[in-house]
């Protein structure tokens, strides 16, 4: 009797590894959601559920898109801002929005000259948040995240 359980037990935690590791074998990299695709900078990665690995494309550079009231629009995600670089006329503005779980706040990245301490976000803002700045000065304008100063970006106003 004592045989007949040892084995009625191996049997039950063999069957338990054997699902747990043949089971779902999909894989999506973190902060993915299943069937969608992630941006980061020139590379699209979709994800599709059900397969281990991921398809990987390069696309053209995404063009700046605009609010209706004609502010360009630049998005803070997860792996920095997008477009990186834009061209825009003088006295035209830029809508920065935080479309990452990570806090935003914009600043010029030389923070000596006069014209470009102009461009200094207040206060951090998580998800959802909004900057908007007006350039009323042409050159180009080097900009960052504060609160992770890897991501940065160039606004180049004519």
């Amino acid at each position: 009797m004592n045989k007949k359980y040892f084995i009625g037990i191996a049997v039950v935690v063999l069957a338990i590894l054997g699902v747990m590791f043949f089971g779902n074998r999909s894989a999506v990299a973190p902060g993915a959601s299943e069937g969608g695709t992630t941006e980061v900078g020139t590379t699209t990665t979709e994800y599709v559920p059900g397969v281990v690995s991921s398809i990987k494309k390069t696309v053209a550079p995404s063009a700046a898109t605009m609010t209706k009231g004609g502010a360009y629009i630049v998005s803070y995600t997860t792996s920095g801002f997008n477009p990186v670089a834009i061209t825009i006329k003088r006295g035209k503005s830029v809508h920065f929005v935080n479309n990452s779980n990570k806090a935003m706040r914009i600043s010029a990245v030389d923070q000596n000259s006069q014209v470009f301490h102009e461009l200094s976000q207040e206060q951090s803002v998580g998800r959802g948040g909004t900057y908007d700045f007006t350039f009323l000065t042409a050159g180009n304008w080097y900009y960052m995240n504060r609160n992770n100063s890897v991501d940065r970006g160039t606004i180049v106003v004519e």
